[in-house]
């Protein structure tokens, strides 16, 4: 499950200069949970960009926790305040940022323990009712005092009649605000100020075929793109790396395992998308860690995420239907050409009917630059027509279908010289690209 501390910090690194702005958060850490511990990310985040950090709990014991992670990280930009949050928002002027994951609302799984913080402060267990009201309360002082800068960003959204956000949000929405689909996940969402102009998000998905081979990859500098496979060969030798890595190909994923842990624990990208087999291997503990990684098959069994439908998918249309899910509304293709040489001379195929790379391709046809395979790299037969293409078909479909489902209209451009996708996507001369 994504948290919206994540999306929250995710929006705040793409900003030119958050430095003197201040995170509010209603709703301070209650349990040292992976995933969950939003005060200790928000704080590492003020550190790193010299911003403030205000949090919010009616829990003593909640504030000991901020007072703990502060000592911690020696982090002394920060208040701590032991009282709902409503209370508190009646006394500020304005806010930068503010995350709501306060009163919790019941989804039948709270422990013990949690109720009975809940009896001690407020005299009462933990109830959906309470927990709309409080939130919709926060939400009626924000409107009053927002500027036009201001982020309102809610957590553990999860339908119209489930979560926090079941009163509140339809009353931001009437008031004018608007949400900002780039950012939203599963069970996140960010609102900014209705008189904000929204730019529209534009992703390229960069594949790696032949037609990048003269390709200024100078140009994806400070624009939002995903990258695929083997490619950070290439990478590494540029110092241009994507905002978004996608490998899905179980093979290549596993084979490539330390590289892309190695990738992830130095901050090459933002989101990491992988097949999950690698969170049940070797490196998986660590990659636990991250919350930034993701695999196909948590999305796959996701409610409501497109990935439900992807019978047939490669790491290419798994990119352009995650850029999709991303929130983009124009997608780009560059370099998926769907023309592969299926079997190279300089591989053998192995028992298991995989692939393996036995001398180093000095002209490799399949790829924009040619060690994008080496001596020892193991691989999937590309299987174009049945794989390739096919999943490309389904992307295709699924991308129409929630297109009238979420009364979107999402763009994919394919900018290429081939054809071979001419009848999934409009297609574009690649020397056009703006």
């Amino acid at each position: 499950m994504d948290h919206g501390h994540i999306t929250l910090i995710n929006f705040i690194n793409k900003q030119d200069n958050c430095e003197g702005k201040t995170i509010i958060e209603v709703g301070t850490v209650r349990e040292f949970l992976d995933g969950q511990n939003s005060t200790e990310c928000f704080i590492q985040l003020c550190i790193e960009k010299k911003m403030k950090l205000i949090t919010i709990d009616m829990d003593e014991k909640c504030s000991d926790n901020a007072r703990f992670l502060c000592d911690k990280y020696n982090f002394k930009d920060c208040e701590i305040i032991t009282s709902k949050g409503e209370d508190y928002l009646k006394n500020i002027n304005t806010f930068d940022y503010i995350y709501l994951d306060g009163y919790d609302y019941d989804h039948g799984k709270h422990s013990n323990e949690r109720n009975e913080r809940y009896n001690i402060n407020l005299n009462k267990e933990i109830n959906d009712k309470d927990c709309w009201e409080s939130h919709l309360l926060m939400c009626k002082e924000l409107v009053k005092i927002a500027n036009i800068n201001s982020i309102i960003c809610f957590d553990d959204i999860i339908s119209k009649d489930i979560g926090k956000g079941v009163t509140a949000i339809p009353y931001l929405l009437d008031s004018g605000w608007k949400e900002l689909c780039e950012a939203r996940t599963n069970t996140s969402i960010l609102f900014v100020h209705p008189n904000k102009e929204i730019k529209k998000r534009k992703i390229y998905v960069v594949g790696n075929g032949r037609s990048l081979k003269d390709f200024d990859f100078n140009f994806l500098k400070n624009k939002e793109w995903v990258g695929m496979c083997l490619a950070f060969r290439d990478w590494e030798r540029t110092g241009i790396f994507p905002t978004h890595y996608v490998c899905v190909d179980s093979i290549v994923c596993n084979h490539h395992r330390h590289k892309i842990l190695e990738m992830v624990k130095q901050k090459r990208c933002q989101t990491f998308f992988i097949c999950h087999s690698l969170f049940k291997s070797d490196i998986g503990e660590e990659l636990q860690k991250h919350e930034n990684v993701k695999s196909i098959q948590m999305f796959a069994h996701s409610k409501e995420n497109p990935y439900k439908y992807l019978v047939d998918y490669c790491s290419g249309s798994s990119a352009v239907l995650y850029a999709y899910c991303l929130g983009a509304k124009e997608i780009d293709i560059l370099g998926i050409d769907c023309k592969y040489v299926e079997f190279l001379p300089e591989c053998i195929e192995q028992e298991d009917g995989t692939l393996r790379i036995i001398e180093q391709p000095k002209d490799n046809p399949n790829y924009y630059f040619n060690d994008y395979q080496q001596v020892g790299d193991i691989y999937n037969k590309p299987n174009v027509d049945r794989v390739h293409k096919s999943s490309f078909w389904d992307l295709r479909n699924i991308i129409l279908l929630f297109n009238i489902l979420r009364s979107e209209q999402i763009k994919i451009y394919n900018y290429n010289s081939h054809d071979t996708l001419d009848n999934y996507f409009e297609r574009k001369n690649l020397i056009n690209l703006k």
